[in-house]
This record gives C-alpha cells, structure tokens and sequence, in this order.
C-alpha cells in the first residue's frame, strides 16, 4: 500500500471493518493524526490493532488482514482506473467536510482535486422542473460561476443539470460533481444517463468528480442520500430552486441546513407559485423556519435558527453571496 500515505492507507483499513464508520472516524481523528507515535508500529496490522485498543475496539487478527486485503484490492482498483482518493487524516482534505457530523473518511475522485479549495455553492432542485425552474436554474448557475463561484451539486436529471451546463452543450462553470457510485465506467452505468453525460462535460472542463464509494460500487438509493451530505458539505451555501415537500432535495437541503449553511430558496414567478413542484419553496417563504422544519427534521442546536435568503430575482443575489461569506469567514474563525 505504498500509493497513498500511512495514515490514509490505515483509515482505509479501519473504514473497511465492520462497524467502524465515518463518525467513529472522525470522533479519532486527533488520534489518527497527532498521536502516531502512541499506536504505529513496524507492520500495518500491528499499527492497525494498536490504534483500535487506544480506542477501546478489538478485532481479530483474521478481521484486520481482510480490512488489509480489501483496501489493497481498493488501491489497485483506483490505480487501473486512474482515480485518486485522498482520506481525511489529509491536509489536502476539505476542511468545510469536516463541520458535517460524518465526514466521509476516504474521498474518491477524478478531475481537479484543487477546485476543492475554492468557495463552492450548492445549487439543487427537483428531477422534472418546469420551464421557469429550468431558465431560473441557468440564471442562477452563470450568475454566481461569473462571480468565480465553484458550482457544486448531485449532477442528476433537472435542476442540477440546468444550473451547471450552458444550453446543455458545454459546462460555463468550475463544478464538483458528488456521486452515489463509485468511479469506474462499470460503475457510471448505474448512474442515470444524464449523470454521466454530465461527468464527461465537466471532466472536459477541468471539474471534479467525487464519491466516498468504493470504484465498483453501483448507485442505490442509500448511497445517493449518503452523498448529499456531501454535496451540503462543500458548498459554503446552499439554494434551492424548485422542489416539492416530497422532494429528494430535502436531504441535501437538512445536511446543509444541520451544518450551518445560508439557505436560498428561490421565490416562484407567479404563473408558478400555486404548483405542487414548488410546495417546499412555497412552505419555506410562507413560515420560515418553522416552514423549512416541515420539508426537513432540525435539529435542536444552532440550525433551529438557520439563515434563509428568499431569491426573487438577480437583486436579491448579493444578499445571499453575502451570508455565505458572513458563514465561511466564521467558519474560518473556527479553525
């Protein structure tokens, strides 16, 4: 496992027992990090099963040579397809990833790993927006990527696919792409087809594509949940344009909303504002955040008084852009 660092190549070990997830991980982190010298050891699987005793975890021998077997399997799988991975002991990981509760504890990716360091927005809807969903998507994604804005989203059918292509031809943005698959062609094919004609576009353009899945993992249902937190994690902000309050944006939307992010919620044209596909809009503008609670579960902390922007036109944008600089200069307060 001479590719990655020793720390990365232990993390993935560890996420590979069963058992250990990516709280787990991140609740170690300080031991995993700046402890090494209470737990390393001249092998990996002693260096593994004393890091677990500092922990208070025990695994057999037999368990921890298959973790061993599996993250080998991994590396050799990215090496083939030539997708990287960075874990989060990195200092090149993503610090915004880390104010999310379960911070994903390996990245797996393809493109620019360096658009990572750039502000991000998070720009989400519905699968099947109407024609002004659509128009105000697009407005909305070349307004803040001419402001040098990275767009970051699902890649999926509608929504997320208006606000990162121009006239469907040719990306007008840096865009990180998060995935529920893993990163192989094989495993693309689980993605619906716009996803991967989305990828190839931005991979084109010099964006990145992200998943916390193994490279031959198809796409389910759980996995693309688990990656929407991903998708709120990145972005400093998030903006919803069109859903319904059955809507699968409600989990990027909650994941964003329990980080702490600005939320925009754009305000329907007229003609629209009655339609069942902008009930979560209509909610959140009507009632705030007791009308935001009723599309998502808040929890009790500091996000039972989240910043929500409503978007009535390109006048209303500057107030947003500004929440969310307010929240990552706090952000950066903080570490």
């Amino acid at each position: 496992m001479n590719s990655i660092s020793e720390l990365s190549s232990i993390v993935l070990i560890l996420s590979q027992l069963k058992g250990i997830g990516a709280t787990f991980i991140k609740k170690h982190l300080d031991i995993i990090s700046n402890n090494r010298f209470h737990w390393t050891d001249s092998t990996t699987e002693k260096s593994v099963t004393n890091f677990l005793h500092l922990t208070n975890r025990n695994y057999s021998s037999s368990e921890i040579q298959e973790a061993i077997l599996k993250a080998e399997d991994i590396l050799t799988e990215c090496e083939s397809n030539k997708i990287g991975l960075i874990s989060i002991a990195e200092k090149n990981y993503p610090t915004k990833l880390l104010e999310i509760k379960d911070p994903p504890p390996i990245l797996f990716f393809i493109g620019d790993l360096s658009l990572l360091n750039l502000n991000a927005i998070t720009i989400i809807g519905t699968r099947k927006p109407n024609d002004n969903g659509k128009v105000i998507a697009e407005r909305i994604g070349k307004h803040f990527a001419s402001r040098g804005w990275v767009i970051c989203n699902g890649l999926a059918d509608g929504i997320d696919t208006y606000s990162i292509l121009n006239q469907e031809e040719f990306c007008f943005a840096k865009v990180v792409g998060v995935v529920g698959s893993g990163l192989t062609r094989s495993a693309f094919r689980s993605l619906p087809k716009q996803s991967t004609i989305n990828i190839d576009f931005i991979l084109d353009c010099g964006g990145l594509v992200l998943s916390e899945m193994p490279p031959s993992k198809k796409q389910d249902t759980f996995s693309v949940v688990k990656s929407c937190r991903i998708q709120a994690g990145i972005g400093i902000g998030l903006i919803l344009v069109q859903s319904s309050l059955e809507g699968g944006s409600k989990f990027t939307v909650k994941a964003a909303v329990d980080s702490d992010r600005p939320l925009g919620v754009v305000y329907p044209v007229k003609l629209d504002i009655n339609r069942d596909d902008y009930t979560a809009n209509r909610k959140i503008i009507e009632s705030g955040v007791r009308g935001l609670g009723e599309f998502v579960e808040l929890k009790k902390s500091r996000s039972s008084h989240p910043k929500i922007v409503v978007l009535s036109g390109k006048d209303s944008y500057p107030e947003f852009e500004s929440a969310m600089e307010q929240s990552n200069q706090v952000f950066a307060l903080s570490i």
